[in-house]
């Protein structure tokens, strides 16, 4: 019962298909977030770290933005 309950309730577009998408629009956003803070970075180990924390904190940030945005236009179009 469980199992055709998960087949009827899930949609391989809608479910699955929404959800690599989004994990490519997070991985592409981290990716060019890295690659600008590490260009940006002082030639010193203190600007790598400084550098490396401001990464993860904006990209922490763009994510959680990202994720709200995508969620928003993704459950508003009709099923």
């Amino acid at each position: 019962q469980f199992w055709s309950q998960m087949q009827g309730g899930v949609d391989v577009w809608d479910d699955v298909g929404n959800g690599i998408i989004k994990s490519v629009v997070f991985g592409v956003t981290c990716t060019f977030v890295a690659l600008y803070e590490g260009y940006e970075a002082q030639a010193t180990p203190e600007g790598v770290a400084q550098a490396t924390t401001r990464t993860v904190v904006i990209s922490s940030l763009a994510v959680l933005l990202l994720d709200f945005v995508l969620t928003a236009v993704m459950f508003s179009t009709p099923r």
